[in-house]
């Protein structure tokens, strides 16, 4: 598996419409977790939804709906 930065990286380059779900997630992560949930560790959330095999779609519904669960995915 990919680390945050390689994904992150990679979609970058690709652009998000070409990026892998994990790569959308780190941009996501990376330009508007903070947004949506306040003081949030990007890398953190994103390994944190990895780990629980969420999607980019599952973590934008919970970023609007549960900013706390967000934070939780942190721990």
């Amino acid at each position: 598996m990919a680390t945050y930065a390689q994904e992150l990286a990679k979609a970058r380059k690709v652009g998000a419409s070409h990026a892998t779900d994990a790569g959308l997630m780190a941009m996501f992560c990376a330009d508007s977790i903070q947004i949506l949930v306040g003081a949030a560790s990007p890398q953190l959330v994103w390994e944190g939804a990895q780990a629980k095999g969420m999607t980019t779609r599952d973590l934008a519904k919970l970023a609007n709906t549960n900013p706390a669960a967000v934070h939780d995915l942190m721990w």
